[in-house]
């Protein structure tokens, strides 16, 4: 496993950003519009009424969340203790969750909304408490910059949840006539946990190697 989740890491920020692209570049929203990260929630790319490619958008959430469950699988092996053990345990379940939001798409928007909140908190949870392991914990071996990062997470999340939601009733009102501003804060933060949590796997992927290359160039000194 120790070898297989930084690779899973990677593999899981690899086909979110392909099929976020594939799904993007052809959408057409409600109103006519073209798919902007400034104003459209992530989930729209999966809507079977207005996004071409949401067949891939949504197999490729699937697929992703099985690396993330992967990969929050192994910091168990880089990490040992009681608190990051808590931490993979959330995130194991939130990758459960995410599969979800891949099956049940933003078209089914009660279920799906319960599926992406239970998700994004759970997930917002597990990194900040890994995060603080890694601060706190001399047991885990994660850089400190790393927790850093990783509590950006959270801190994106809640400035989420502190939106107004107002303009969320007024476009399901409003349907075509409904007029995005065009910096819809909103989804925009849902952007910013997105490319934050991504960033964080990414980083401690990369690590994952330097720590194992530091294990092996330890055993191989003493050989």
């Amino acid at each position: 496993m120790k070898k297989i989740a930084p690779i899973a890491g990677f593999a899981t920020c690899i086909v979110l950003y392909a099929v976020i692209i594939i799904a993007a570049i052809p959408y057409i929203g409600q109103q006519g519009e073209s798919y902007s990260i400034f104003n459209h929630f992530i989930s729209e790319l999966g809507s079977t009424k207005f996004s071409v490619q949401h067949f891939i958008y949504n197999n490729g959430i699937i697929l992703s969340s099985v690396g993330f469950g992967l990969f929050t699988l192994g910091l168990a092996y880089y990490a040992d203790t009681k608190t990051s053990r808590i931490a993979v345990r959330l995130g194991l379940l939130s990758s459960v969750l995410c599969i979800g939001v891949g099956l049940v798409p933003e078209d089914n928007r009660i279920p799906h909304l319960i599926l992406a909140l239970s998700f994004f908190s759970l997930m917002a949870l597990s990194t900040t408490i890994f995060s603080w392991s890694i601060w706190k914990e001399e047991a885990n071996p994660f850089p400190k910059f790393t927790a850093l990062h990783g509590f950006t997470i959270p801190i994106a999340f809640v400035l989420f949840m502190c939106m107004p939601k107002g303009l969320m009733a007024i476009k399901r009102a409003a349907g075509p006539l409904f007029e995005r501003p065009e910096i819809w804060w909103l989804p925009f933060l849902e952007w910013v946990i997105f490319v934050a949590l991504t960033s964080w796997i990414l980083v401690i992927s990369v690590n994952m190697f330097l720590l194992e290359r530091a294990k092996t160039n330890v055993s191989e000194n003493k050989a």
